[in-house]
């Protein structure tokens, strides 16, 4: 990357994965906002080949506004040393210990920089250096914000992820155990 501000975007983006539900495997998707630096996808800059996707997911949709304010630097991350924001997360669960890409974040009076880019699993292990990502990526501050500005309704507008496990039906009928009788069971 060269030393002048890039732009930061957001693209609607898909991810599917498998879950098992049984005997059956399934693959659920998930909707969400991907970060595109000068057009080109985080991930794709990162190099990384794993089942990650940003905070700005449809499922975790009631914590949009959190994951905004950390992007900004005006929310401390959980779970993250103070001034380390996640760029990725599992798009199964949204954990650190399944693994996520983080950076250290600072914001300037005319540019936000993420930097020192780390594979970070919570406390599960140290984080580890992302060879890929060696120089910092500048924004421009005002882009940066007007960018991240409406993303609530953007997500909202986003369809609803599928659930990980598939119900069964309801049938009108409780659950019993099989020496539980039945009302039908009752009438003569």
């Amino acid at each position: 990357m060269t030393s002048e501000l890039l732009t930061l975007g957001l693209q609607p983006a898909v991810h599917t994965h498998d879950v098992r539900d049984g005997r059956v495997v399934r693959h659920p998707r998930s909707y969400f906002l991907d970060f595109l630096v000068d057009g080109v996808s985080f991930s794709n800059l990162a190099h990384v080949d794993r089942n990650l996707v940003t905070a700005l997911n449809r499922s975790v949709w009631a914590d949009i506004s959190g994951a905004v304010e950390t992007l900004l630097g005006r929310r401390p991350a959980p779970y993250l040393d103070a001034g380390r924001i996640p760029l990725l997360v599992c798009g199964s669960c949204g954990e650190l210990e399944c693994g996520a890409v983080t950076a250290a974040l600072h914001v300037g009076a005319t540019e936000v920089t993420w930097s020192d880019f780390r594979w970070d699993q919570g406390n599960i292990s140290g984080p580890e250096p992302i060879d890929s990502l060696c120089a910092p990526l500048r924004f421009d501050r005002v882009q940066y914000g007007a960018e991240l500005a409406d993303v609530g309704l953007r997500v909202a507008d986003l369809p609803d992820d599928e659930p990980l496990f598939s119900r069964p039906p309801h049938r009108g009928r409780r659950l019993r155990w099989p020496w539980q009788r039945s009302e039908d069971d009752r009438r003569p």
